[in-house]
């Protein structure tokens, strides 16, 4: 797979959360939601993006790291996005756990420390396919139009998570 190396918006203060110069995002306080998305949205020329797991943090639940997709649309500051993961503002995502959220059903794909997730959408059929090291999901997201802008997203809860786009 091509993936596309996709920025993190800085321009946006994101509480607890540093987005370093090498790209690692990293969250430095413990409990409430972070959502990050990139500064572009998918496209036809660039559907195809990754997020590698640095660290899952100190929380021992499956739910405390989410990775999917956020439609444009949203608002830009944090505190209009308030706490809340990506699938609580409208868009789809995946846990640590391997549970899907959202809309959209997924194949369970469970993610830890080290993993890599490699995300390919195909807007023409609403299908996004997910891959982590041997193992692969399909989602499919209803309602979503090849007209739709959609931002590749990360949701961070706990303390010394840390990931990157890849």
């Amino acid at each position: 797979m091509g993936l596309q190396v996709f920025e993190i918006d800085v321009t946006t203060p994101h509480p607890g959360v540093v987005v370093g110069e090498n790209g690692i995002i990293s969250r430095e306080t413990n409990g409430g939601w972070v959502t990050l998305r990139t500064t572009r949205p998918l496209s036809v020329d660039q559907r195809q993006w990754g997020v590698k797991i640095l660290d899952q943090g100190e929380g021992n639940d499956g739910s405390g790291l989410m990775v999917g997709l956020l439609p444009r649309g949203l608002p830009q500051t944090v505190s209009s996005m308030g706490s809340k993961y990506i699938s609580e503002l409208g868009g789809w995502c995946i846990s640590r756990a391997g549970e899907s959220y959202g809309t959209w059903k997924c194949d369970r794909l469970p993610f830890a420390t080290g993993s890599v997730l490699e995300f390919d959408l195909d807007m023409s059929t609403k299908t996004l396919y997910v891959v982590c090291g041997k193992d692969r999901a399909v989602a499919h997201l209803p309602g979503l139009t090849e007209d739709d802008a959609v931002y590749p997203a990360v949701s961070m809860y706990y303390l010394n998570q840390k990931v990157t786009f890849v």
